[in-house]
């Protein structure tokens, strides 16, 4: 799929370009309303799988009406997370067996700092990080700073160049977030990695806003840790299991921060004392989310049959295609692009400012366009390839340009504007 045509962009030939995706059977996985709505906010709360209400409704029937606890023994409760893990995997260039689905990014993004900060050579103290990073991960390493107490410090720089010109040897560790929640710019995990591994520090990765966007790969990049939502284009629903992958030589270097008894080597031995499971396994805490397994699990089937290249190759047409766009129908209108205009460093969302932008977003959801709002001025667009076709982008912007042409946004019953 290529946007790069002479000549201004036309709906015909988004009609072309969805006839020839070879990932365009993937929107009928998932439910659709029948509004005419088109979603972009897969950077908030991805589409819901379409055999999610009728596997729910067995699943609280048989499952739990009527096993109730036989459910731990009769069904793969017990099972999911390392099942879902596996299933994203391929997603996030990681081996099946290192990556479990548990608890939530923040609680698993605390796992792994500690675990990093456990592992740091003798005499580093510093955890380094951007000012501007999502604010939940900064709000996590600072937790972890005050329970350690002396010894630990918390390092924001302000930019990304000042970032890398401070890791240096008393460097433990960096946190950063691949893709920028607000302008969607994205890290390069492969010189980030290699930079911090020149002065023996190590890398903590969330993946929020990148995995089931763009390709990422854990292993060839040299990463350390990672901790990924389950809601937003990974489609587990609100407030989905979250993923964490450490790479297996971290992995039984330490215990888990938090010992629960699902990550215990012998689970129902009821032990008197912790001894930690081997493996990634020993992430786990208490008893598992069940009912939200099941639904991110039915998510994680569709995912397991998609080919990651294809995945970013339809990301990028579609992002290429609404930046081409912006420029061409909404760029004498006062929107201006945030985020990157080459594919290869932005991450799933397309990120646009305007004056107006909280109005604007107000007007675009009676416009059945469903996209987001950042203060002070930026939209933001979250592109999921599955289910998003390159005629719904045009669609989108058609509605955004009238909206913007006709000064819709000024209306008083917009100025209100929803989280």
């Amino acid at each position: 799929m290529d946007t790069r045509v002479d000549g201004p962009a036309t709906r015909a030939m988004c009609e072309a370009l969805d006839a020839a995706d070879p990932l365009r059977d993937f929107r009928q996985r998932f439910a659709s309303d029948g509004s005419g709505r088109i979603y972009f906010d897969a950077n908030s709360v991805g589409a819901m799988p379409a055999t999610v209400p009728e596997r729910m409704a067995a699943f609280f029937e048989q499952q739990w009406m009527q096993a109730r606890r036989q459910g731990w023994n009769g069904y793969p409760w017990l099972e999911r997370p390392r099942q879902i893990g596996a299933n994203f995997a391929h997603l996030l260039g990681a081996a099946p067996e290192d990556v479990i689905a548990c608890d939530n990014t923040s609680v698993n993004l605390l796992k792994v700092l500690a675990a990093a900060w456990a592992a740091r050579p003798h005499g580093r103290f510093r955890i380094l990080t951007e000012r501007s990073n999502f604010p939940t991960d900064i709000y996590i390493a600072e937790g972890l700073g005050r329970f350690i107490g002396e010894g630990f410090e918390l390092v924001l720089a302000d930019s990304r160049e000042e970032l890398l010109d401070r890791l240096d040897e008393s460097v433990a560790a960096v946190s950063l977030s691949l893709v920028d929640y607000r302008s969607s710019e994205r890290w390069d995990m492969a010189r980030t990695s290699a930079r911090a591994r020149e002065v023996g520090a190590l890398t903590v990765w969330d993946l929020s806003h990148a995995a089931g966007a763009v390709r990422v790969d854990l292993m060839g990049d040299g990463a350390d840790f990672a901790v990924c939502c389950g809601y937003k284009y990974l489609c587990g629903g609100p407030g989905a299991p979250s993923l964490v992958w450490i790479h297996p030589r971290h992995q039984n270097a330490s215990w888990p921060l938090i010992a629960g008894w699902m990550g215990h080597g012998d689970v129902f031995a009821f032990a008197e004392r912790y001894q930690p499971a081997t493996g990634i396994v020993r992430q786990l805490t208490g008893t598992p989310a069940v009912i939200a397994d099941e639904v991110l699990h039915a998510a994680s089937e569709i995912w397991r049959d998609v080919d990651p290249a294809l995945m970013e190759a339809k990301h990028r047409s579609l992002g290429d295609l609404l930046i081409r766009l912006l420029d061409q129908e909404c760029g004498t209108f006062g929107v201006e692009l945030n985020s990157p205009r080459e594919h290869a460093r932005r991450g799933g969302h397309i990120s646009f400012r305007h004056p107006g932008a909280g109005s604007i977003v107000e007007a675009l959801l009676e416009a059945r366009v469903v996209g987001s709002f950042r203060k002070p001025d930026s939209i933001r667009f979250g592109i999921g390839a599955l289910y998003l076709s390159h005629v719904d982008v045009w669609d989108a912007v058609q509605r955004l340009r009238a909206i913007l042409a006709e000064e819709r946004w000024r209306d008083p019953r917009f100025k209100k504007v929803s989280v």
